[in-house]
């Protein structure tokens, strides 16, 4: 049960993300929630609900947003099962540690997005201005991801039915 409403929040998230984030950007930038709840979602559920989870916020993402269709799809279940693979050998309860590989990912998802599109010949901004938005993103998306923890816990710690 709990992994049906957690999709549902991934939806809401979504749609908070699409309408009023964009009232609290930082020179420009809001937090990528869509891939933090894929995170959480790493740390809480088996490996199998994670993809299938990643792969719907990935859909949706890829759905409403700019970058060529597709991508997030496949980086989000990537980051879903990196996510599995180091939390089964590190610990993640420190809250700088989540904090940290929160925005470790943050970072590298806009990495690849970069790298991506380069390669595929739709590169729209330089180097410098990427690292600025790429760094300023992964600083927000961690810093809101335990309040975006703290909102969906309750849903995290129900009973597995």
């Amino acid at each position: 049960m709990k992994k049906w409403l957690f999709s549902l929040i991934i939806f809401v998230i979504l749609l908070f993300q699409l309408t009023i984030l964009d009232y609290f950007k930082i020179f420009g930038v809001k937090p990528d929630l869509l891939l933090a709840s894929i995170v959480i979602a790493s740390l809480f559920f088996e490996s199998k609900w994670v993809i299938v989870l990643a792969v719907f916020a990935g859909i949706l993402k890829d759905i409403f947003g700019i970058n060529t269709l597709g991508i997030n799809v496949l980086l989000f279940p990537l980051w879903g099962f990196i996510v599995i693979e180091l939390s089964k050998r590190l610990s993640i309860e420190n809250n700088f540690i989540y904090l940290g590989f929160i925005f470790i990912i943050t970072i590298l998802n806009s990495m690849m997005l970069r790298l991506i599109s380069m390669f595929m010949g739709s590169i729209v901004v330089s180097w410098v201005v990427f690292l600025r938005i790429a760094f300023l993103e992964s600083l927000y998306t961690s810093l809101i991801s335990p309040l975006l923890f703290k909102i969906t816990k309750p849903v995290l710690l129900k009973s597995n039915t």
